[in-house]
């Protein structure tokens, strides 16, 4: 027998008439009194709740607009939260099903996008002042007004996680159990890694930490960190102490609008963070990078001593150059994915004893660099990591410096060719310089004797003519004059140059480091 599509027809249209009517009731029913029996009590504190709907001037129960946020937290008599644009917080009054809010107050600031954002938040700071009573129903916070219409529906916030997620803290519990703001100039970050390692900058010293989270409880272990001490700004010290501490009593986190929360076992908060707008990762190559600390084992991490720096350039043909902290050094490195191996390091053989403990770093610093397995790149900083997965070398891209102009500027040799990719440094107590005059010529001091001769630029290609100089001996140091020769040879080879900051390298034609400078600021001209 054929289905009676008419009567389906009726059907249908029968059955849509009545939702239809059923969802007239629900909306014209928004703002009044429910039917549902008050909830309990408990439920009500310790939780985020996120605004899901309000009653507007119509009596209506209307959604919160796209791209905003308004939250609200109930704890020990404070209600505290996001109005969509500003903080604001208050006292709360409650018994049994009665609620009520009093000395409600808000940031000031004033908020564009969305359109409507501050109309929003004006209603509902209205709203919320007019509360009489609540209900909770499963995850849901009702709260309604004398009249027992329900004007404000939240919906329980599920924990926000919090891994990969980067935070500047804002304030921190001080002695007395109140928050305070940090101190003026510092900056403390926390980075959540996807590893479970927590890291950051203590304001002062780098700290490091194993984390774990479980919904809203968070547990950090024990910190490591560098140990180098901070005069300035007044107070630094004592604030990196303090976080430290706290660090260790989190029991537990929240984040509430852009905020985040960190609490001890008591739900106490004790550090605020706000989001770090984290810069594109740096390329490992083409960068340059600043070791700020290094592995001494045993989850130990030392600051490089102060006086001394250590630098990487990886460049884009497979080569690995830089200042060991007294020497310079060079070598191989490839790359697989977030694999890197590093080879065939060399460094030229000065020896610096000042400051105390140089060497030894250098030492430790190239053994290191040898035993490098992987790298990872967050933000500007590079960390290099063994095969087991320690980190062994922490560095920072090198602050911009403006680069020195190769003419007028008297540059001091540091380092030149010797063939077959080797490299020596300058013989100590000699100094060999090159001055370019903007005339087209060039003068300095190779060691022994002054010379001088003519060069010709053509964009990044420069050729010397064959140096003319003066015909004194020197005896000492040893090797003098042996370095003075290669070096005006050398000279006459080049083909190109280029300047990075306060560093001038001159190129042989396949773009080969022949002779590598710094700019004497002393001297500049």
């Amino acid at each position: 027998m054929a289905p009676n599509r008419r009567r389906n027809k009726n059907y249908i249209l029968a059955t849509a008439a009545l939702l239809i009517v059923v969802v007239a009731a629900i909306i014209a029913a928004g703002c009044t009194a429910g039917t549902s029996t008050p909830g309990a009590v408990i439920g009500l504190t310790g939780v985020s709740w996120s605004l899901d709907s309000y009653c507007d001037e119509n009596s209506t129960l209307v959604g919160v607009l796209q791209g905003t946020e308004i939250t609200a937290r109930f704890d020990d008599g404070k209600v505290t939260g996001l109005a969509g644009c500003n903080q604001y917080g208050g006292d709360y009054h409650q018994n049994g099903a009665a609620l009520s809010f009093s000395t409600l107050a808000q940031t000031l600031k004033y908020c564009e996008e969305p359109r409507g954002i501050m109309e929003q938040e004006a209603r509902f700071m209205e709203v919320l002042g007019s509360t009489a009573g609540y209900r909770i129903e499963n995850d849901r916070l009702l709260l309604t007004d004398a009249a027992g219409a329900t004007v404000l529906v939240f919906t329980k916030e599920k924990p926000a996680s919090i891994v990969g997620t980067s935070w500047t803290l804002a304030g921190l519990a001080g002695e007395d159990g109140g928050l305070v703001p940090v101190v003026p100039g510092t900056t403390v970050t926390a980075v959540f890694g996807a590893d479970g390692r927590i890291g950051g900058s203590a304001g002062c010293n780098r700290y490091g930490a194993d984390y774990a989270v479980h919904g809203a409880d968070l547990m950090i272990e024990p910190t490591t960190m560098t140990e180098m001490y901070c005069g300035e700004p007044s107070g630094v010290m004592e604030q990196e102490d303090r976080y430290l501490a706290l660090l260790a009593e989190v029991a537990s986190c929240r984040v509430e609008g852009d905020r985040l929360i960190l609490t001890d076992a008591n739900g106490t908060d004790i550090l605020v963070f706000e989001p770090i707008i984290r810069a594109p990762d740096l390329p490992l190559a083409g960068t340059d990078w600043v070791l700020d600390g290094y592995s001494t084992g045993k989850d130990a991490v030392s600051p490089v001593i102060a006086g001394t720096e250590i630098t990487a350039m990886f460049a884009p043909d497979g080569k690995v150059a830089g200042s060991a902290g007294c020497n310079h050094y060079g070598g191989s490195y490839s790359l697989d994915g977030g694999n890197l191996s590093v080879s065939s390091l060399f460094s030229t053989l000065m020896y610096c004893g000042e400051p105390e403990g140089i060497m030894e770093q250098e030492g430790k610093y190239l053994a290191l660099l040898a035993n490098v397995s992987s790298y990872r790149v967050q933000g500007d900083r590079l960390t290099l990591t063994d095969a087991e997965g320690t980190d062994l070398l922490f560095f920072v891209v090198a602050e911009e410096v403006p680069p020195a102009p190769l003419a007028g500027t008297n540059w001091v040799l540091d380092t030149y060719s010797t063939g077959e990719d080797a490299v020596s440094s300058v013989i100590a107590k000699t100094t060999i310089t090159v001055t370019f005059s903007p005339d087209g010529n060039i003068a300095g001091n190779a060691g022994c004797n002054n010379y001088g001769a003519a060069y010709r630029l053509d964009g990044t290609n420069l050729s010397v003519s064959p140096p003319v100089s003066t015909k004194m001996y020197c005896g000492e140091p040893e090797g003098i004059m042996e370095q003075e020769a290669r070096y005006l040879t050398l000279l006459e080879s080049v083909a190109g140059y280029r300047i990075d900051g306060n560093r001038l390298d001159l190129l042989d034609g396949a773009g080969g480091i022949l002779l590598s400078f710094r700019a004497d600021d002393a001297d500049r001209s």
